[in-house]
């Protein structure tokens, strides 16, 4: 059994911790932790004086830069993360003192309000308001860092948090803080302690920094290596070519017969059909010829021999989106009418953000399976269309020419955000005109290594997906 102290007024026995009142009851009472046996707990009050500031009103008839002014200490005063109070930004009149509480250097200030317990420790004398607690008379017990660290643990904190659990308003008072249960370990051994956490700290404070470091590289890895392995792809590195595969040629073909028949079944215009050509000279420089014109062509990375680079226009139908006049634009679902989107839409999966209803006799439709890409704020949002829509300014539809694989294309316009954006202009918002969207370039491979990317990159965006969950 551990010996009784009249001093701390907290007992053990048979195991268990009782508490003796100033009236000579004794109560049961629950400790935090076990503490080793030379350590006393103890209730806040019996070795500390505990008090709440004041402030005089109104504080700013009060404020003063006259030399016999004296210190207003505010929590503006306090630095992010400090341990001392040095100076302070404003002072009152002295005649303010009889509305206030004067303390002095040495003192600690808890605050009681927002950011409830919190200590700072002060290097100045001054006045203190409502918002702070005092905290003086502890040097016979406590070593000043040992307090501070102490008011500053967990051990103080989850108390704290008990203390004021259901309360409206969440204040701390000097009662509240009053009957806090403090360890008390012999004056030498909190120095000893003390000497220990000095030397702790900064390993804590370094090792604090590396685990923010691993959080943040653990949060943006998985969208990295999205980008990533989409770089690879379209670069020709994410799966090997295949001699047997049809050569690209015979693609591009196929495509400038799809867009024949379409001018002749009266849906492409017959500027539509002109295109430009895109090839390697002998001096390993890419050109592009457009009518007469011939041009030096940079683009933007090698690309294998077996593959083409050509524009977006070449490839695919790109309409641009426009908005119709009000009367067209209905509240509901009404008869001939199908889902009418504006731009300014992050896409979800699949699915564009509904916004009304729009009549189909209006030209801006576009028919799924296409790819929809936002062209204003945000620049470069792209998603593929699960049903038929209508888009108004902001959208682009793009419509891959049969055969190109649409989730290829699909999948490279997800690699070109921040090139898109580089290009965007405007001073309201940023946006990509339809010039610069059809003049974009993009790399073909054969149709057989464009459905393997594909397959690929959806395996291993699979395994991303369960790296996250």
């Amino acid at each position: 059994m551990k010996l009784f102290s009249l001093f701390y007024l907290v007992f053990i026995v048979d195991n268990l911790h009782y508490e003796k009142f100033g009236d000579g009851t004794v109560k049961q009472v629950d400790i935090p932790f076990e503490i080793p046996e030379s350590w006393e707990w103890v209730r806040f009050s019996e070795v500390s004086t505990i008090v709440r500031g004041g402030s005089p009103r109104p504080i700013r008839e009060f404020i003063t830069e006259a030399d016999d002014g004296i210190n207003w200490i505010k929590i503006g005063d306090t630095n992010i993360g400090g341990k001392f109070i040095n100076s302070t930004k404003e002072k009152i009149k002295p005649t303010g003192l009889k509305k206030t509480r004067y303390v002095t250097k040495g003192t600690f200030l808890l605050t009681n309000s927002m950011s409830f317990g919190r200590p700072y420790i002060l290097n100045v004398d001054g006045a203190i308001h409502d918002g702070w607690l005092a905290i003086s008379n502890y040097e016979e017990v406590f070593s000043r860092d040992f307090l501070y660290y102490l008011l500053s643990s967990k051990v103080a904190y989850h108390q704290f948090l008990e203390l004021i659990s259901g309360a409206v308003v969440k204040n701390l008072n000097s009662d509240k803080v009053a009957s806090l249960l403090v360890p008390v370990p012999p004056k030498k051994e909190q120095e000893r302690i003390v000497s220990a956490v000095f030397i702790g700290l900064p390993k804590v404070e370094d090792y604090q920094k590396l685990h923010d470091r691993l959080e943040k590289i653990n949060k943006e890895f998985p969208e990295k290596l999205r980008k990533s392995i989409l770089q690879y792809a379209m670069q020709g590195k994410l799966v090997p070519q295949n001699p047997n595969d049809e050569p690209v040629e015979v693609l591009l073909e196929k495509i400038r017969q799809e867009k024949q028949k379409l001018y002749e079944e009266g849906k492409l215009k017959k500027k539509d059909l002109e295109e430009s050509i895109i090839y390697k000279g002998d001096d390993n420089s890419y050109y592009e010829k457009s009518g007469k014109f011939i041009n030096l062509l940079e683009v933007p990375f090698t690309i294998p021999n077996k593959w083409s680079w050509q524009t977006i226009t070449n490839v695919s139908a790109v309409q641009m989106g426009q908005s119709p006049k009000g009367s067209y634009v209905y509240d509901c679902m009404v008869d001939n009418s199908v889902e009418f989107h504006q731009g300014k839409s992050n896409f979800g999966i699949n699915v564009l953000e509904h916004s009304g209803k729009y009549t189909t006799h209006i030209t801006k439709f576009i028919s799924a399976p296409s790819i929809v890409m936002s062209v204003r704020a945000p620049v470069g949002d792209v998603n593929i269309l699960s049903h038929d829509i209508v888009i108004g300014r902001g959208i682009a539809g793009i419509t891959p020419y049969s055969p190109l694989y649409l989730k290829y294309e699909y999948l490279f316009l997800k690699t070109q955000k921040s090139v898109l954006e580089a290009h965007a202009t405007g001073s309201t918002f940023k946006a990509i005109s339809s010039q610069t969207l059809n003049d974009a370039l993009i790399p073909i491979p054969p149709i057989n290594e464009q459905i393997r990317i594909v397959s690929q990159v959806e395996k291993f965006y699979s395994c991303i997906v369960r790296l996250e969950s």
